[in-house]
């Protein structure tokens, strides 16, 4: 089984605008709420895809029960650890532009904490864990999570911050998925050409990924494995809804990974989810991910 863990969820409230003006009234032409988190849009994109997966982490508050409803309805299996603060709401902001506003994450004590490490501990050596998305304070949370997992043979997956990512490195996750902001954040540096960032993802790998996924936009992505780079060439279509887009990418890739093993199969359906996410309102349904993995276009990157 696919297990993600999301340390700090949030309900995410999506307004679309025709333009915003600060200090005046502004009237939403679309909105929409839906349980937000890196590694619970994983969980639903492999559930879209009829993947096993279980989502955990901390949930509290009413917004919280909203987030245990929406995985329930999409019968989505979860354990997230009840806790005594409330769970955050994040505000989203389309107008030509994409604003976000992320409020602060709610406080996990002790003995919550003790519960997910508890949890996670009961987890088998076939299984694969995500962690995916912002920490919680002052615990080295996701250190000691991959601790549990290498104790326990299971492979891990990680898309986190600068600082928790060059943790977590030594531990070889199976794939970390950067976007090209976050590739140059950690190197320090911009990158301008191809090739600086193709170096710059061996740079992680030499750290201690097995697989790197880097997210470039309109510009497609690049994926760096031990053997080999590969390019996806971006499709066309219009991008309403960049949130989720790149964890739809890692939910892709594991639903194909875990069952063929293939590095490129799962690197082409991480794309198809990916860019179907992103032409979306939401995450995306099976039916536009089938849509758009028959456009994925694919190529051995020769440097």
């Amino acid at each position: 089984m696919i297990i993600t863990v999301t340390l700090n969820p949030a309900v995410d409230y999506l307004l679309e605008l025709d333009e915003f003006s600060e200090g005046k009234l502004n009237r939403a032409r679309y909105q929409e709420f839906s349980a937000g988190g890196k590694g619970i849009n994983v969980s639903l994109i492999l559930k879209t895809l009829n993947i096993d997966t279980l989502a955990t982490g901390f949930l509290g508050g009413f917004t919280g029960d909203f987030i245990r409803n929406q995985l329930n309805d999409a019968e989505v299996k979860n354990h997230f650890i009840s806790i005594q603060d409330t769970t955050r709401v994040n505000v989203k902001l389309e107008t030509l532009s994409q604003t976000e506003i992320n409020a602060k994450a709610p406080k996990v004590n002790d003995a919550e904490f003790k519960a997910l490490l508890d949890y996670v501990y009961t987890l088998k050596s076939d299984d694969i864990l995500v962690l995916a998305g912002s920490s919680i304070e002052d615990r080295n949370a996701y250190l000691k999570l991959v601790k549990i997992a290498i104790e326990k043979s299971i492979s891990f997956v990680c898309d986190v911050e600068k600082r928790t990512l060059a943790q977590l490195l030594p531990f070889q996750p199976l794939l970390v998925k950067p976007n090209k902001y976050e590739l140059e954040t950690f190197i320090g540096h911009p990158l301008q050409e191809e090739a600086a960032i193709v170096s710059a993802a061996k740079n992680l790998q030499s750290l201690g990924a097995q697989n790197v996924l880097v997210s470039l936009g309109k510009e497609g992505s690049l994926m760096v494995t031990a053997d080999a780079v590969y390019k996806a060439y971006p499709i066309k279509g219009h991008a309403k809804n960049a949130v989720g887009a790149g964890d739809s990418m890692i939910g892709g890739f594991l639903a194909e990974y875990s069952q063929s093993n293939d590095l490129l199969s799962a690197y082409k359906k991480a794309v198809a989810c990916g860019t179907a996410t992103a032409f979306s309102y939401t995450l995306a349904t099976a039916s536009e991910i089938a849509s758009i993995e028959s456009q994925v276009r694919i190529e051995k990157v020769m440097l």
